[in-house]
């Protein structure tokens, strides 16, 4: 771990208008000294700490730079830095940079689930699939790890995660044994909170539980609608999962979470699949356009607080950046055996040539 040191002497040097001569004869060393110091050259003898934190009027852990606990959102930033190396190709430096983060915090355990996260929905990443296979495992460990949180909050997340990891690796009896650990209710107290703080006349309160319960609402009942397709498509049953599929698009719309870029992927692939499957070329076709034409929204995560619905609330944690969510776009229609038999076919090729070169 590199230290910070020089870099805030120096700062902090600056904002009182010391030169460097003042503050070399006030500890008692030379100037090449502390010219040393402040463009990481070297480090101040450990006997000089004090002195030089003093004279600057601050602690020696704000001069060594020391954070005995990351917030949240630092949290959050270091692990978009490791999602960004990862999506840049730099699989080993992104490996390292989650490493060394989880050492220097080990007590950090919101730090172990997001970087569990990361890892998870980054093992395409991955140069093969015994290192895929490393990743996966390295994620478990952080997860499970994370669920041994003192914070209920960061425990049940890790948990929930835990869970879509095991059931990815299809270790299902698992998954289930890892929900029975999240604590439900049969009485949801935001439903309650609503009304009162409605009543209470707490009115931008009010609104913003009414907009979590929406959210949460409205993604489980996208789930539902989800498996209840691939339900009917089990059984060939294709109409009733066409109808599934389409219900859940307009469920998306109606509560404008279609502004939310790749949100409506999986349905748009869903239903060129369900044709796909019953060779109708025609539908196929333009099903994979819809899909391509929501591939090719903008990246504005930002986009959705237009909405009425959600406008007071964060919605969803860090995205991958736009170009690694192109290259899984692609992948999703690519690297699916039911379009198979459209390969011949120069709309689809169109349709693959574009997906090649969306919009960054």
């Amino acid at each position: 771990m590199q230290l910070s040191i020089g870099k805030n002497i120096q700062n902090k040097r600056k904002a009182m208008g010391l030169t460097q001569e003042q503050l070399a004869t006030a500890i008692g060393v030379s100037v090449a000294a502390v010219s040393k110091w402040e463009t990481g050259g070297a480090y101040p003898d450990i006997t000089l700490l004090a002195p030089i934190a003093r004279l600057l009027d601050v602690s020696v852990d704000h001069l060594l730079g020391f954070e005995p606990q990351l917030s949240k959102d630092e949290v959050m930033d270091l692990c978009g830095q490791c999602a960004k190396l990862f999506e840049a190709a730099e699989y080993e430096k992104a490996v390292s940079f989650m490493e060394q983060n989880v050492r220097e915090y080990p007590n950090s355990d919101f730090l172990k689930f997001r970087m569990g996260y990361v890892l998870m929905m980054h093992t395409p990443c991955a140069p093969s699939e015994k290192e895929a296979a490393r990743l996966l495992s390295r994620a478990e460990a952080l997860m499970r790890e994370a669920a041994e949180s003192g914070d209920i909050a960061v425990r049940e997340g890790a948990l929930q995660s835990l869970s879509a990891l095991l059931t990815q690796q299809e270790r299902y009896e698992e998954a289930l044994e890892v929900l029975d650990g999240i604590h439900c209710s049969e009485i949801e107290p935001d439903q309650m909170r609503v009304s009162i703080y409605y009543a209470m006349g707490n009115y931008e309160k009010a609104k913003q539980t009414a907009q979590k319960l929406l959210a949460a609402h409205s993604f489980g009942c996208s789930i539902a609608l989800d498996t209840l397709a691939k339900a009917a498509k089990q059984k060939k049953d294709y109409p009733l999962a066409l109808r599934m599929v389409r219900l859940n698009l307009q469920l998306s719309e109606m509560f404008d979470r279609n502004r939310i870029y790749g949100q409506d992927l999986n349905p748009h692939l869903m239903i060129a699949q369900y044709y796909a499957e019953q060779k109708q070329e025609r539908e196929t076709l333009d099903a994979l356009k819809d899909f391509l034409k929501c591939a090719q929204m903008p990246a504005d995560p930002a986009a959705v607080k237009a909405s009425p619905f959600f406008d007071s609330i964060e919605l969803s944690q860090a995205t991958p950046n736009k170009s690694y969510l192109n290259y899984c776009a692609l992948e999703m229609v690519r690297q699916n055996s039911a379009f198979a038999f459209l390969s011949g076919n120069s709309e689809y090729q169109e349709i693959l040539a574009a997906l090649e070169q969306l919009p960054e």
